[in-house]
């Protein structure tokens, strides 16, 4: 009767014949069954396909990168950059070539990086959030800069070079003074397929003025008196920097005096006072006023005054209609052109002129409208 082979306990429904004198634990066997069918469903490796391992030695100009069940992976030590790599240390690369000479993974660190770079500055276009960059030089359309990745800023995204001459021949200077600078930008295009990073110093400049503006109106409160300088003057008003933010000074709140033109009064870099008269968080807006740290000189004249009291005035301005006259500063008077003269006033510019200076009568005080009605022809009766 001839030997039989032990046999083992079945795996999964087969039964395994074990050679004479050899043991194997059941459950080793199925062990390795298990792991021998998972490393043959791993599908292979592609070209630039991210892959994550641990750095399992370091020896020459390589380091030997464990990448679990698949075959070990090498990366070049020039890959590592100023930081040495470590045994231990966990590690994100990009396959360069699934299977080398010696059946090891070539992989990039670097390519990695860039991938990995390429896709915060997608999100950083997403989110609009402002970063630093290096501007490593310039030429007649704008500005390389450096982000960790190579960008472009155009010259129509600058803003930190004033009005330039375009047409001036090779670059200009105030572009090529930028180099060596830093810029706060945001991201507006990040296109990683052709190599594309666009910034604009100008989208940055304008996030951060609204974001301090979100800051200055979550602060700031009506009645507030703060030093302020003036940072832009305009047909209709003052831009005042106090700070946290940026506000307006309309000309109606620049002077009590109707007599000047307002913003004729202050220049840029002016250090100013001014009173916070409305803060609108919604619109994010922040209302100035320089008068209003004063007192009203129509409150503290006007009420000395009667109807029918002669004031002495200087005219102010001669319209169609009659001549404006100022009785004191920041209070001043209409003189209807029918009370110009005794006789009747075909043109008030040909009767009297700026700077001229009257004996004037109160005819009438509307103190809800603040306006004074004055006449030239009734103090010439007394």
């Amino acid at each position: 009767m001839g030997l039989l082979a032990p046999v083992c306990r079945s795996v999964r429904g087969t039964t395994l014949a074990c050679p004479l004198g050899v043991s194997i634990d059941p459950e080793t066997m199925e062990e390795l069954l298990a792991n021998e069918t998972a490393r043959l469903s791993l599908r292979p490796l592609r070209v630039g396909e991210t892959v994550e391992g641990t750095v399992a030695a370091v020896a020459g100009d390589e380091a030997t990168v464990d990448l679990g069940e698949r075959p070990a992976g090498v990366i070049p030590i020039r890959e590592a950059g100023s930081e040495p790599l470590r045994i231990g240390e966990h590690l994100i690369a990009v396959v360069v070539l699934p299977e080398g000479p010696d059946g090891r993974v070539v992989l990039s660190l670097r390519r990695a990086r860039n991938r990995k770079q390429w896709t915060e500055m997608e999100e950083l276009q997403r989110s609009g959030d402002v970063i630093d960059a290096s501007v490593l030089d310039a030429n007649r359309g704008g500005v390389v800069v450096d982000v960790g990745l190579r960008g472009f800023v155009p010259l129509s995204q600058l803003v930190s070079i004033g009005a330039i001459d375009t047409h001036e021949p090779g670059v200009p200077a105030a572009v090529k003074a930028l180099v060596g600078k830093r810029l706060q930008v945001r991201v507006l295009e990040a296109d990683p397929r052709r190599d594309r990073l666009i910034l604009s110093e100008k989208a940055a400049t304008q996030q951060l003025r609204r974001d301090r503006k979100a800051r200055g109106t979550a602060q700031l409160a009506e009645g507030d008196v703060l030093g302020g300088t003036v940072v832009g003057v305009t047909s209709y008003g003052l831009f005042v920097d106090v700070g946290i933010a940026d506000g307006l000074v309309h000309r109606s709140e620049i002077t009590w005096d109707t007599g000047v033109e307002p913003t004729s009064l202050h220049r840029l870099g002016d250090a100013v006072r001014v009173k916070v008269v409305g803060v609108d968080r919604d619109r994010q807006r922040i209302s100035l006023s320089i008068k209003r740290l004063g007192s009203d000189p129509w409150e503290q004249y006007v009420n000395q005054l009667e109807t029918g009291q002669t004031v002495t005035a200087t005219i102010t301005r001669v319209m169609p209609y009659g001549a404006f006259a100022r009785i004191a500063d920041g209070v001043e008077g209409l003189i209807h052109v029918s009370e110009l003269a005794a006789q009747p006033v075909a043109d008030p510019k040909g009767a009297i002129r700026v700077g001229d200076v009257l004996a004037l009568r109160i005819v009438a005080i509307d103190r809800e409208r603040r306006r004074l009605s004055l006449s030239a022809r009734l103090a010439e009766r007394t």
